[in-house]
């Protein structure tokens, strides 16, 4: 399945943006830019993110037939995902699109590309794939599954840091920094409903010993 779409985070994240108490003309385009941020940082990252190889795997000598037995790791940015730098310009273009333009754009925009950055790193860091992937003849024939994890915490204080280093310190600031981490952590919380570890990753008995691909 694809990543999620821009669509699929738009509405709950005006949600997060009303329900933090951020009200006013601009709050259905700043969700539209977190939204739209969100959801290409995360087709970029399902074309990028790689499954490391070294997974538990319980299979027969001889036919090779069997499962992964203990988790996988995600291999994490740069290479295994968009970095801020990369989003800086998506997000940019994506506020100005949204009528956003003022003095403090510059810095929105830069705050919601580190957020949506951070976001994949830890989900990258955090996030498992489970045990259980059928093994034949040594390799994988089917598909793996992701494990999603909480991160909205975590991404409150990181969003909020970037908020006061890039210029934003008003009153508001705090409830727009929890709102674009719930909608960060809704985004990569969908991926990881979403994304499924691509067969055909070769599985001798013990560990795998290549890299997996997402689809």
């Amino acid at each position: 399945m694809p990543a999620p779409t821009s669509s699929q985070i738009e509405s709950p994240a005006k949600g997060f943006l009303n329900g933090a108490g951020l009200q006013g003309e601009d709050v259905p385009g700043l969700a539209a830019a977190i939204a739209n941020t969100a959801g290409q940082a995360l087709t970029m990252f399902a074309a990028q993110a790689m499954v490391m190889p070294g997974v538990p795997v319980a299979a027969d000598p001889i036919s090779g037939s069997g499962a992964t037995a203990g988790p996988g790791r995600l291999m994490p940015p740069p290479a295994g995902g968009p970095g801020a730098a990369q989003l800086e310009g998506l997000a940019s273009a994506q506020c100005q699109a949204q009528g956003l333009r003022g003095e403090a754009a510059d810095g929105l925009a830069k705050t919601i590309a580190g957020t949506v950055a951070q976001g994949i790193a830890l989900f990258c860091a955090q996030t498992m794939v489970m045990p259980g992937i059928a093994v034949a003849g040594f390799v994988s024939v089917a598909p793996g599954m992701l494990q999603p994890v909480p991160l909205a915490s975590s991404l409150e204080g990181i969003a909020n840091g970037l908020l006061s280093q890039n210029g934003l310190r008003g009153e508001a600031a705090p409830d727009l920094g929890k709102a674009l981490a719930q909608s960060v952590d809704l985004a990569l919380t969908l991926f990881a409903a979403q994304a499924m570890v691509s067969p055909g990753i070769p599985c001798p008995p013990g560990a795998s010993a290549g890299p997996g691909r997402l689809m």
